[in-house]
């Protein structure tokens, strides 16, 4: 094998390998994940961008709001105020996850897409 391929191939063997440790996605954007992927392995994913689905459930005292996703598995969302118009909502929320040992699993949120219609409440 001569000398360009070689280079060729470690080139596309350390492109290969950035890819994998940046999620593919090139500008650091969310990381796409489950509710219960990110309860089951918090640590990992402390401080990440991610992308999540659920729909959005509440506590009226004190003000919380959450994101359920199968089994009632919850993340709370932060801020409050970014969230309220979607309660009873399916959605799909892009924030920054962060993780107390001991505490709370939450999201701060930096978009929030409405994936159904309509807006029931259940």
């Amino acid at each position: 094998m001569n000398k360009g391929m070689q280079h060729w191939q470690a080139m596309v063997a350390v492109a290969v390998m950035l890819m994998a440790t940046t999620g593919c996605d090139g500008v650091n954007g969310p990381r796409p994940t489950s509710v219960a992927t990110l309860l089951e392995h918090s640590e990992a994913w402390q401080g990440e961008q991610v992308a999540v689905q659920g729909r959005v459930r509440s506590e009226d005292v004190p003000n919380r709001y959450w994101l359920e996703g199968e089994g009632q598995q919850r993340l709370e969302l932060l801020p409050p105020e970014r969230i309220g118009a979607y309660i009873g909502r399916e959605v799909q929320v892009s924030g920054r996850f962060e993780f107390e040992v001991g505490g709370q699993r939450r999201i701060r949120l930096s978009k929030v897409t409405p994936l159904d219609k309509t807006s029931p409440e259940e």
